[in-house]
């Protein structure tokens, strides 16, 4: 026989977790693609009201494990390290805004 924690939510209160967390996925899909057809209207006034809600962290991280979903499905299809694609694109995000910061500051550039 498994043991149950103590702990546990009822089935009520996962229920309505669960369907929180359905919310804030929906909500991330829905950025994606207003943000993909370049709808501007759309993402604008989703922006207003992820970020009125208090919910706009929980909406980040919830595109952020899309994103990885995502990935981990186009090396399946595609080929490819996730994780190698993932340390270069914060390199050379680095690089850029250090090129950036250094011509603001009226450096080389």
């Amino acid at each position: 026989m498994t043991h149950v924690p103590d702990h546990l939510p009822s089935p009520d209160d996962f229920r309505r977790k669960s369907a929180h967390v359905d919310r804030e996925f929906s909500d991330a899909r829905r950025y994606l693609s207003a943000l993909h057809r370049e709808d501007n209207d759309a993402l604008h006034a989703l922006m207003v009201e992820i970020h009125g809600s208090g919910r706009a962290m929980k909406i980040l991280a919830a595109m952020a494990v899309q994103a990885l979903d995502f990935a981990e499905l186009a090396v399946d299809r595609l080929g490819g390290d996730v994780q190698r694609w993932l340390d270069e694109s914060v390199m050379a995000q680095d690089v850029g805004e250090n090129e950036r910061d250094q011509t603001e500051l009226g450096g080389e550039g």
